[in-house]
């Protein structure tokens, strides 16, 4: 049946407006264990979400496939009739310009699942080999994915957009005398060719074997040095400071403060669907609405919030862009489409050079939760370096770094140029703070 024909029929039962929301995925993973072919699973996805406007209420329905849609229908219309919230719904009608953006086609479908298998043996030959105390590599996992997600309604959209990828991780474990220690990294892309086996052997080894006979450090207030990866963790958990779902319901602290100065000068964050860096470049949001570049805090002044369609009228402003679901059954929230720090002029190696005395931090654990993304506190246990004199001096482990986002990065020195170059999502280049807590021995 025609999706056209699925809005037609709804009309002739009563919904005065529709829209249909349709995902397929097709993919597959491989897991290599010990040189041999552990596990291999392929998967192929179709979902369709109606939301339906009956009597005045939104009523929403999902199915995994298009054979009973007169039932679905139905589902909507009696889901619509026992509706008790009075939260608007809004179906987008279609009136603001779509950039045109180029998608990216991955080409994994040019090499055999042989082909495959032998990238990742020889990416866990080569971790094995570069260090005696590599005992064991954990992990060593392919995945291949293309989406295709559609938005048509009975105000005139009809949307498409398609996504494909793949992507390598690596996990290892290190030992020496009787300590052991783990490392990971991994690649996504859409080139096969060109996902980088050498900087996640390199990775996976350096911290799998860097961490082995790590100590302690003294309680104290220290300079810290976040790697990207952590410092991306750490923005990722903020991210809802600046969504217009939190200001309506009052769980942030940014609430109240457009236009005003509240992160240091140096601090400059956008949302932007269109940025080189990201894998996924996206026209559009999951309500249809056009997708633009948004610049959300500029020189330490805080600018907007994310909206989707709901939380926009609330303000009485205009949606940014920025409705999406977590899944095809799921509504939809606001969220981020590519949310990044922007890089500075720093090396990475300059941020370590800068300290006398200093931490730096590879890896932190308990985020989710030692974050508190409505007060901005954190307090999260880390591994890491202790820098002496602008040099590596020592691993240590088990300290735990407290503080609040939102002063953090009014105390951030440094910014790096290391913004990862295919990222998802969210994305910060490493930064130095001039102190934060540290609880050790």
């Amino acid at each position: 049946m025609k999706y056209a024909d699925i809005i037609a029929k709804g009309k002739a039962l009563g919904l005065t407006d529709l829209e249909l929301y349709v995902q397929t995925n097709n993919g597959m993973n491989m897991r290599l264990f010990e040189g041999k072919l552990d596990t291999y699973n392929e998967k192929s996805y179709f979902g369709i979400a109606v939301r339906g406007l009956y009597e005045g209420k939104m009523g929403f329905a999902y199915a995994e496939t298009l054979d009973n849609i007169d039932e679905l229908l139905e589902k909507v219309i009696q889901n619509a009739k026992n509706l008790s919230t009075t939260e608007k719904e809004f179906i987008y009608d279609g009136s603001g310009t779509y950039e045109n953006v180029k998608e990216e086609v991955a080409d994994f479908g040019k090499y055999s699942n042989q082909d495959k298998i032998q990238m990742l043996q020889k990416l866990e030959k080569s971790i094995l080999d570069s260090d005696e105390r590599i005992k064991k590599v954990s992990y060593c996992n392919y995945q291949e994915n293309a989406v295709v997600t559609q938005i048509i309604n009975s105000k005139g959209v009809n949307l498409s957009r398609n996504l494909s990828y793949s992507s390598v991780f690596a996990g290892a474990v290190a030992e020496a005398n009787g300590e052991t220690a783990v490392g990971f990294s991994g690649d996504i892309g859409y080139e096969f060719e060109k996902l980088e086996l050498e900087r996640i052997r390199k990775e996976v080894v350096e911290d799998a074997t860097g961490t082995l006979g790590a100590g302690s450090i003294e309680t104290g207030t220290y300079p810290v040095v976040f790697r990207r990866s952590v410092a991306t963790e750490l923005l990722q958990a903020f991210v809802s400071l600046f969504s217009g779902e939190s200001a309506k319901k009052n769980l942030t602290l940014l609430k109240g403060k457009e236009g005003t100065k509240v992160f240091g000068d140096n601090i400059t964050i956008y949302d932007d669907p269109f940025v080189e860096n990201a894998i996924v470049k996206i026209p559009f949001d999951d309500e249809g609405v056009p997708c633009h570049t948004k610049t959300l805090v500029e020189n330490g002044v805080f600018k907007m919030f994310l909206h989707n369609l709901a939380t926009a009228d609330y303000f009485q402003t205009a949606s940014t862009g920025n409705g999406f679901k977590s899944s095809v059954a799921s509504s939809v929230r606001v969220g981020p489409t590519n949310l990044y720090l922007q890089p500075g002029q720093y090396t990475f190696d300059d941020l370590l050079k800068s300290m006398n005395s200093g931490i730096f931090v590879t890896e932190i654990n308990g985020l989710h939760a030692g974050a508190n993304p409505i007060s901005g506190a954190f307090n999260v246990q880390a591994t890491g370096y202790y820098v002496k004199d602008g040099k590596i001096e020592r691993p240590i482990t088990l300290f735990v770094i407290s503080g609040n986002f939102i002063e953090m990065l009014n105390e951030v020195e440094m910014i790096a140029d290391d913004l990862e170059k295919r990222f998802v999502g969210v994305a910060s280049p490493a930064f130095k703070v001039r102190k934060l807590k540290i609880s050790g021995k």
